[in-house]
């Protein structure tokens, strides 16, 4: 019983050590990350700002100019996008994953 005991604990422990480990290195990589990330993140409020108008006049008055102006937006957010994911991985990969769990 003193055996299960002390396994228990020394893996414990050990479980311990790599999760606290684990999330140092992961909050040192996203410290490096935060000014990119901050800076794409509100260019992407403002083109978010932009369709809202947009889409907006698009309702108001459906052109075909108009139209493709959203379009060309929506084009940006998504380029936007694959640019944070790509420069900002940790941050992204938190956003994704582990904010959700929370």
């Amino acid at each position: 019983m003193k055996k299960l005991l002390k396994i228990t604990l020394v893996a414990a422990i050990l479980g311990a050590l790599f999760s606290y480990g684990t999330l140092k290195f992961l909050y040192y990589k996203m410290e490096q990350e935060l000014i990119t990330y901050l800076v794409l993140n509100e260019e992407a409020k403002k083109l978010q700002d932009i369709y809202a108008l947009c889409n907006g006049l698009l309702t108001t008055n459906p052109s075909n100019e108009n139209l493709l102006s959203c379009n060309s937006i929506v084009s940006k957010v998504d380029k936007l996008s694959i640019q944070i994911e790509e420069k900002c991985p940790y941050i992204s990969f938190y956003t994704t994953y582990i904010n959700k769990l929370e």
